[in-house]
Protein backbone atom coordinates (compact mmCIF):
# COMPACT_ATOMS: atom_id res chain seq x y z
CA UNK A 1 0.00 0.00 0.00
CA UNK A 2 2.83 2.16 0.32
CA UNK A 3 4.06 2.01 -2.79
CA UNK A 4 0.42 2.75 -4.25
CA UNK A 5 0.48 6.28 -2.08
CA UNK A 6 3.39 7.39 -3.87
CA UNK A 7 2.47 6.66 -6.81
CA UNK A 8 -1.16 8.17 -6.19
CA UNK A 9 0.84 11.27 -4.98
CA UNK A 10 3.18 11.64 -7.79
CA UNK A 11 0.61 11.57 -10.27
CA UNK A 12 -1.84 14.19 -8.13
CA UNK A 13 1.85 16.49 -7.79
CA UNK A 14 2.69 15.86 -11.95
CA UNK A 15 -1.66 16.23 -12.76
CA UNK A 16 -1.46 19.85 -10.18
CA UNK A 17 2.53 20.85 -11.64
CA UNK A 18 0.81 20.92 -15.41
CA UNK A 19 -2.27 22.77 -14.13
CA UNK A 20 -0.46 25.34 -12.47
CA UNK A 21 2.19 25.67 -15.02
CA UNK A 22 -0.76 25.91 -17.74
CA UNK A 23 -2.20 29.26 -15.70
CA UNK A 24 0.91 30.46 -15.56
CA UNK A 25 2.43 29.74 -18.78
CA UNK A 26 5.16 27.94 -18.09
CA UNK A 27 4.12 24.89 -20.26
CA UNK A 28 6.50 25.16 -23.60
CA UNK A 29 4.52 22.30 -24.98
CA UNK A 30 1.38 22.87 -26.84
CA UNK A 31 -1.70 21.17 -26.03
CA UNK A 32 -3.30 20.54 -29.63
CA UNK A 33 0.17 19.74 -31.84
CA UNK A 34 2.88 17.12 -31.12
CA UNK A 35 6.17 17.88 -32.90
CA UNK A 36 7.26 14.80 -35.43
CA UNK A 37 9.98 13.84 -37.58
CA UNK A 38 11.23 16.79 -39.17
CA UNK A 39 10.28 19.42 -36.42
CA UNK A 40 6.92 19.73 -37.95
CA UNK A 41 3.87 19.94 -36.00
CA UNK A 42 1.38 16.99 -35.65
CA UNK A 43 -1.88 17.56 -34.69
CA UNK A 44 -3.47 15.90 -31.70
CA UNK A 45 -7.09 15.37 -32.60
CA UNK A 46 -10.17 15.07 -30.00
CA UNK A 47 -13.90 14.56 -31.18
CA UNK A 48 -14.92 17.37 -33.02
CA UNK A 49 -17.93 15.43 -34.98
CA UNK A 50 -16.59 17.55 -38.18
CA UNK A 51 -16.41 15.44 -41.42
CA UNK A 52 -14.55 17.81 -42.85
CA UNK A 53 -10.91 19.02 -43.43
CA UNK A 54 -10.11 22.51 -42.78
CA UNK A 55 -7.64 22.45 -45.62
CA UNK A 56 -8.40 19.55 -47.93
CA UNK A 57 -5.81 17.67 -50.01
CA UNK A 58 -4.98 19.75 -53.29
CA UNK A 59 -3.78 17.50 -55.80
CA UNK A 60 -2.38 20.00 -58.37
CA UNK A 61 -0.05 21.38 -55.74
CA UNK A 62 1.25 18.15 -55.04
CA UNK A 63 1.76 17.68 -58.52
CA UNK A 64 3.47 20.70 -59.47
CA UNK A 65 5.97 20.31 -55.93
CA UNK A 66 6.59 16.24 -57.44
CA UNK A 67 7.40 17.50 -60.88
CA UNK A 68 9.44 20.28 -59.46
CA UNK A 69 11.87 17.98 -57.15
CA UNK A 70 12.08 15.02 -59.55
CA UNK A 71 13.74 17.15 -62.29
CA UNK A 72 16.22 18.99 -59.84
CA UNK A 73 17.37 15.68 -58.51
CA UNK A 74 16.78 13.68 -62.09
CA UNK A 75 18.50 15.89 -64.88
CA UNK A 76 21.78 14.86 -65.53
CA UNK A 77 21.90 11.85 -63.42
CA UNK A 78 23.82 8.73 -65.16
CA UNK A 79 22.41 5.52 -63.59
CA UNK A 80 24.03 3.40 -60.79
CA UNK A 81 22.60 1.44 -58.22
CA UNK A 82 23.51 3.21 -54.92
CA UNK A 83 23.49 6.59 -55.90
CA UNK A 84 19.90 6.21 -57.24
CA UNK A 85 18.42 4.32 -54.28
CA UNK A 86 19.72 7.31 -52.19
CA UNK A 87 18.78 9.88 -54.69
CA UNK A 88 14.97 8.57 -54.11
CA UNK A 89 15.25 8.37 -50.50
CA UNK A 90 16.45 12.04 -50.72
CA UNK A 91 13.58 12.77 -53.19
CA UNK A 92 11.06 11.25 -51.12
CA UNK A 93 12.28 13.61 -48.11
CA UNK A 94 12.44 16.45 -50.29
CA UNK A 95 8.45 15.79 -51.51
CA UNK A 96 6.83 14.91 -47.70
CA UNK A 97 8.91 18.23 -45.92
CA UNK A 98 7.05 20.46 -48.65
CA UNK A 99 3.89 18.98 -48.75
CA UNK A 100 3.94 18.88 -44.81
CA UNK A 101 4.70 22.80 -44.82
CA UNK A 102 1.28 22.74 -46.70
CA UNK A 103 -0.38 21.86 -43.58
CA UNK A 104 -3.01 19.73 -44.89
CA UNK A 105 -4.74 18.43 -41.64
CA UNK A 106 -6.58 15.18 -41.54
CA UNK A 107 -4.30 13.23 -44.25
CA UNK A 108 -1.68 10.94 -44.53
CA UNK A 109 0.61 11.03 -46.87
CA UNK A 110 2.55 7.98 -48.66
CA UNK A 111 5.72 8.48 -50.87
CA UNK A 112 7.22 5.82 -53.64
CA UNK A 113 9.82 7.16 -55.80
CA UNK A 114 11.24 4.13 -57.63
CA UNK A 115 14.23 4.71 -60.37
CA UNK A 116 14.32 1.71 -63.00
CA UNK A 117 17.56 1.35 -65.12
CA UNK A 118 16.15 0.75 -68.80
CA UNK A 119 17.59 -2.63 -70.39
CA UNK A 120 14.52 -3.34 -72.68
CA UNK A 121 12.47 -5.07 -70.20
CA UNK A 122 8.93 -4.37 -68.84
CA UNK A 123 8.32 -3.05 -65.37
CA UNK A 124 4.66 -3.09 -63.59
CA UNK A 125 4.28 -1.29 -60.30
CA UNK A 126 1.40 -1.63 -58.22
CA UNK A 127 -0.28 0.09 -55.64
CA UNK A 128 -3.01 -0.93 -53.53
CA UNK A 129 -5.21 0.06 -50.42
CA UNK A 130 -9.03 1.09 -49.67
CA UNK A 131 -9.82 3.93 -50.94
CA UNK A 132 -12.24 6.12 -50.53
CA UNK A 133 -13.50 8.33 -53.78
CA UNK A 134 -14.51 11.66 -52.05
CA UNK A 135 -11.31 12.72 -50.00
CA UNK A 136 -8.23 10.33 -51.08
CA UNK A 137 -6.19 11.52 -53.75
CA UNK A 138 -3.08 10.60 -55.35
CA UNK A 139 0.03 12.55 -57.72
CA UNK A 140 2.26 10.84 -60.26
CA UNK A 141 4.93 11.47 -62.52
CA UNK A 142 7.37 9.90 -64.89
CA UNK A 143 10.27 10.46 -66.35
CA UNK A 144 11.98 9.15 -68.97
CA UNK A 145 15.78 9.46 -69.89
CA UNK A 146 17.64 6.88 -72.49
CA UNK A 147 18.99 5.30 -69.50
CA UNK A 148 16.68 5.04 -66.91
CA UNK A 149 12.84 5.79 -66.09
CA UNK A 150 12.09 7.17 -62.82
CA UNK A 151 8.23 7.40 -61.06
CA UNK A 152 7.06 9.10 -58.42
CA UNK A 153 3.74 8.36 -56.51
CA UNK A 154 2.21 10.62 -53.80
CA UNK A 155 -1.07 9.50 -51.74
CA UNK A 156 -3.09 11.61 -49.59
CA UNK A 157 -5.38 9.87 -47.67
CA UNK A 158 -8.07 10.85 -45.64
CA UNK A 159 -8.21 9.65 -41.44
CA UNK A 160 -10.67 11.07 -39.07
Amino acid sequence: MKGWSIVGKAVQSRAYFSTVSLLTGLYKGSLSFRTGKGGFKIPRYQNTYRLEPYKPFKCETVDLILIDVMRNYLTGLKYHPQTCTQICQKMSAEVRDKIYRKYYDRYKVVIVMSIVQKLGQDVHIGFGKLWDVQKDTYSTHVIETPEFAAMGLVVGTYYE
